[in-house]
């Protein structure tokens, strides 16, 4: 839809300011020598390395070709306000690097924040995972896949993961012979059970870059798995409003998701 794309000044804005505004802690670290390759950690005001609090991963939007961590750090509010470590990678990107090679970085970051955590006295967990638009499409993708996580060193998978307007299913995406040919990096097409996760879906009816039916199909094969699933549908919702929670305490959705983040999380004061 046009109307996606024409909200994008005003969304930028608004979230631009609430980023200034944030109260946290933000270092970054790099997990490969390409530029693209390292992560943000972000962490409650006052939090000490030895501190044991619960990880979060978050992968930002951008069509895997544009958008970076820290534009995208906003997102990290509802975690940190719930007293996690919020961890938001970038990766290499097209037209140079495919697909496949995105999913490598991302693996590659998963190992680097576990080093780095045990490096620095910093306390593994469950983590929880989320993400906006292609970044959902990661984030579903490694929750799926809990042999990445041990081999990463951590403990377990995600035990929490929220998809904002995610391309779960590459086929439906255009052009399909593109997409299409990516079965191994398509999470619609390479689970059996999810049942390890809780999933929390966010999707407007009206999205022009990534249909509705992602969600909706995604929904009944996570629940078929015997997963925990919910979705949040969005009534005429475009891509953009699946995001608008990141900014907007007072979004419809902002309530749910820091519902969902805060089931496993210490409770601390808010940080954003």
């Amino acid at each position: 839809m046009l109307s996606d794309g024409r909200g994008l000044p005003s969304y930028w804005r608004h979230s631009a300011a609430r980023r200034q505004a944030m109260n946290c802690v933000l270092t970054r670290h790099a997990y490969g020598p390409h530029r693209r390759q390292y992560l943000l950690l972000l962490e409650p005001p006052g939090t000490q390395p030895g501190e044991a609090l619960p990880w979060a991963f978050y992968f930002h939007g951008g069509g895997w070709a544009f958008g970076t961590p820290e534009a995208f750090s906003v997102a990290g509010r509802p975690w940190l306000a719930a007293g996690f470590r919020v961890v938001l990678p970038s990766f290499r990107r097209p037209p140079v690097y495919g697909l496949p090679d995105i999913v490598h970085d991302c693996r590659n970051a998963l190992a680097a924040t576990a080093r780095l955590a045990r490096a620095t006295g910093r306390p593994l967990s469950r983590p929880h995972i989320g993400g906006i638009s292609s970044g959902g499409h990661l984030a579903a993708l490694l929750a799926l896949h809990p042999d990445w996580w041990a081999q990463a060193g951590w403990p377990g998978p995600p035990d929490h993961a929220l998809l904002c307007a995610a391309p779960s299913d590459l086929r439906l995406l255009s052009p399909s012979w593109l997409f299409g040919r990516y079965a191994a990096q398509c999470p619609a097409r390479c689970f059996d059970v999810a049942d390890h996760c809780r999933w929390l879906l966010l999707h407007g009816t009206r999205d022009g870059l990534v249909d509705y039916a992602h969600a909706e199909q995604f929904l009944q094969r996570l629940r078929d798995s015997g997963a925990d699933a919910r979705l949040l549908t969005i009534p005429g919702g475009g891509h953009l409003d699946a995001g608008r929670w990141t900014y907007n305490d007072a979004d419809p959705y902002a309530k749910a998701i820091a519902d969902f983040v805060r089931s496993a999380g210490p409770g601390l004061p808010a940080a954003g």
